[in-house]
């Protein structure tokens, strides 16, 4: 008799399917672009105010999105 897996049985099994990985990649790229895209739309005296200097914006958007 022969014994299917499926995508289920991994997510059950407490290991993360290869669609979850995915799905949460996307999701992290997304809140990444999203940080930093509101951070550019900043000006100076605004990113300033925030304490933040432009050549920050990656770093911090990395860190808003990652938590790295």
């Amino acid at each position: 008799m022969a014994h299917a897996i499926s995508l289920h049985d991994y997510a059950a099994a407490g290991e993360p399917g290869l669609f979850a990985r995915a799905r949460k990649a996307l999701a992290d790229y997304q809140a990444y672009r999203a940080v930093l895209d509101e951070l550019k739309a900043l000006s100076d005296r605004e990113l300033s105010d925030l304490g933040i200097s432009r050549l920050n914006i990656r770093d911090v958007a990395r860190q808003a999105a990652y938590g790295a």
